[in-house]
């Protein structure tokens, strides 16, 4: 079972770097195009895409750490635990995304503020609300594939 749960982790591992890689380029061009073509709304998709990738590196590097200094590999109820954890949390965020793309009018208007007296556009708000969709779909997948990979939990 150990092995199972290594595997299941590198596996995880791998998919979670491929993804902030992607996720990294995807938002860098569609922040930079945005910006040069005068679409707030795609350079908003960008910079929101971009900031989960920097999440997604961050939660990558806490990993790498609590691996360097453990035994071996977690047991596979703790991470099984963790992944469904995930997988609720990766939920909500779609869920949140949702509601902020499909009624960006209902954000409080002090937190649209940006700088120099700026507010953030109703398109904008959506385009971040679809990059929050498109990361929470994403990491759903990716947790949910990693726990269908451990089995069911023993009863």
């Amino acid at each position: 079972m150990d092995d199972d749960v290594e595997a299941v982790e590198r596996e995880l591992t791998r998919a979670l770097q491929t993804w902030t890689v992607a996720s990294t380029l995807t938002g860098a061009v569609a922040l930079v195009v945005g910006k040069r073509r005068g679409h707030p709304a795609l350079r908003a998709f960008g910079e929101q895409t971009v900031l989960w990738a920097v999440v997604d590196a961050a939660v990558l590097g806490a990993g790498a750490a609590v691996r360097a200094r453990a035994s071996g590999p977690p047991p596979a109820e703790r991470l099984r635990l963790l992944l469904t954890t995930n997988a609720v949390a990766d939920i909500g965020y779609v869920a949140l995304g949702s509601a902020l793309a499909a009624r960006p009018d209902r954000v409080l208007r002090r937190l649209r503020r940006r700088g120099r007296g700026r507010r953030t556009s109703e398109a904008e708000l959506r385009a971040h609300g679809l990059a929050v969709v498109v990361q929470g779909l994403a990491l759903l997948v990716l947790d949910a594939r990693a726990a269908r990979r451990l089995g069911p939990a023993p009863r």
